[in-house]
């Protein structure tokens, strides 16, 4: 493993990953009674694993509640995992200790989902920008004149360091976090629903601007989000997730286009197409019943319960994560592309 120092950066070795997931499992513990027992977990994301390169972008897609957060903030330690590994540039994340974080943590950054939410609104946009570069010492380094770079380069005016963030639109804010996120150079962003609570005109003018900064910055993104409209346009990968679980993980344009997973051919049935004819002719597949509890998911598969093709080996075994002859992994005991007898 790599080793670092609190005052180094790591960097990736040249065609590895720079970032590897290995079994990643992260449990939450229910508690109740006057003494606060553990009765019981709650599995929020469970034992995944994806890798992502230098220039590129795995995106985490599903239903709200199915780990993609989790897995997100487990990747930069926010929240500690239950069990597995983290690579970052062949340095074991979850070994690292508070100094060797701190030195992770300018190469590994974050943008939230909530624009809003995400910037202090006692500071200006110049302090919130300068905050990182205090922090780990980088201030005396022509800071000002970086923070008035940044501003420019995610399309906002430098003139406007000193306003605070309630001056500032959605679009703009969530900018704001982007340079925010880009103030230390980092190799990896995790970017958290980036557009989903933005007005859908502006979501493209964003997404541009993070493909642009990708291909100048030779950055590696793992993109969270549920709209799986964007997830195409940005990703290299897609991982589908239900219940904490991966079901269907492989090339964006081999996942879109022969999508094996029920759980995926459902989602995909739900996005919206441009042309009118093929819209009024293609089958939705509506799924029946509400996603199982994951203080108690089910036996087998945990995707039988909704599942049309669900048999009894469905809940007796559950489906490894393999290719099935598809081109890609799918955790599926009849993967293939047909869609559901209407």
């Amino acid at each position: 493993m790599t080793s670092i120092t609190s005052e180094s950066t790591v960097s990736p070795r040249v065609g590895s990953p720079v970032l590897e997931v290995d079994r990643l499992v992260k449990d939450y513990p229910i508690r109740a009674g006057l003494l606060r027992r553990e009765v019981g977990r709650v599995s929020a994301v469970a034992d995944i694993s994806f890798s992502v390169h230098k220039g590129k972008t795995l995106s985490l897609v599903g239903e709200s509640g199915c780990g993609k957060t989790t897995t997100g903030r487990c990747i930069l330690r926010l929240i500690e995992p239950t069990s597995g590994e983290v690579r970052f540039a062949g340095t074991d994340v979850m070994k690292a200790s508070g100094k060797e974080l701190r030195a992770l943590r300018r190469s590994m950054q974050i943008v939230y989902q909530d624009p809003y939410a995400s910037l202090n609104p006692r500071l200006t946009v110049g302090s919130i920008l300068a905050d990182p570069l205090k922090v780990h010492g980088r201030w005396h380094d022509g800071g000002s004149e970086r923070i008035c770079r940044l501003l420019e380069r995610v399309g906002l005016d430098p003139k406007h360091v000193n306003r605070y963030p309630h001056e500032f639109s959605g679009g703009q804010r969530q900018r704001i976090g982007i340079a925010r996120a880009l103030t230390l150079d980092p190799d990896l962003i995790v970017l958290d629903e980036p557009v989903s609570a933005l007005d859908v005109s502006i979501r493209a003018g964003v997404v541009n601007l993070l493909e642009e900064l990708q291909v100048e910055l030779d950055l590696a993104y793992v993109f969270i989000a549920h709209d799986l409209g964007v997830v195409r346009h940005v990703s290299d990968e897609v991982a589908v997730m239900y219940l904490g679980k991966i079901v269907e993980i492989g090339p964006s344009d081999a996942v879109y286009d022969h999508a094996s997973h029920p759980y995926t051919q459902a989602l995909l049935s739900a996005v919206p197409v441009p042309d009118p004819k093929v819209e009024r002719e293609r089958r939705r597949i509506l799924l029946e019943g509400d996603v199982p509890s994951p203080v108690d998911p089910p036996s087998g598969c945990r995707f039988r319960t909704r599942c049309w093709k669900a048999q009894q080996i469905c809940a007796e075994e559950e489906p490894a994560l393999i290719d099935r002859g598809q081109g890609h992994p799918v955790a599926c005991h009849f993967a293939d592309e047909a869609l559901p007898v209407s």
